[in-house]
């Protein structure tokens, strides 16, 4: 019972990552193209628009999605970095979707937090790979090197 659970724990850990990296990159898709698309179809701009409280809507997904995986993560492996940037990253986000900035700054602030977030899954995602691979004996860990 013992394996079964840590194979669902782990299991977990990695689809909480990979959802959080595929809503980081969902993000910074529609901050950098929706804006472009728009630009260059006017026509389509009165179709294209999106509610102003999408943003607000996603960063507050996107909160408990990142902190579940990246705290499931830090339990695992113990590296605080990955914790730390996507703190910045969804402070970021959070900056951008409720400051009321200007366009160009807030879609600058959401993109260089998303970028950070995806990171930050991305490092966690390979610590706990690490891990798993230590466990397994594939890799030596870090406390036996």
């Amino acid at each position: 019972m013992g394996r079964l659970r840590q194979l669902l724990a782990a299991a977990w850990r990695s689809a909480a990552d990979k959802m959080a990296i595929g809503l980081s990159f969902a993000c910074l898709v529609h901050c950098l193209l929706l804006p472009v698309a728009i630009a260059l179809i006017p026509a389509a701009g009165g179709l294209a628009g999106l509610p102003e409280e999408l943003h607000l809507m996603l960063f507050l997904v996107a909160v408990p999605i990142s902190a579940s995986a990246i705290v499931a993560g830090y339990r695992r492996h113990g590296a605080f970095l990955p914790g730390a940037i996507a703190a910045i990253g969804l402070a970021l986000i959070g900056t951008g979707a409720i400051a009321g900035l200007a366009v160009l700054v807030e879609t600058s602030i959401t993109v260089l937090g998303s970028v950070l977030l995806v990171a930050a899954h991305l490092g966690n995602w390979r610590s706990n790979s690490r891990v798993s691979l230590g466990e397994a004996g594939i890799i030596a860990s870090s406390q036996n090197a």
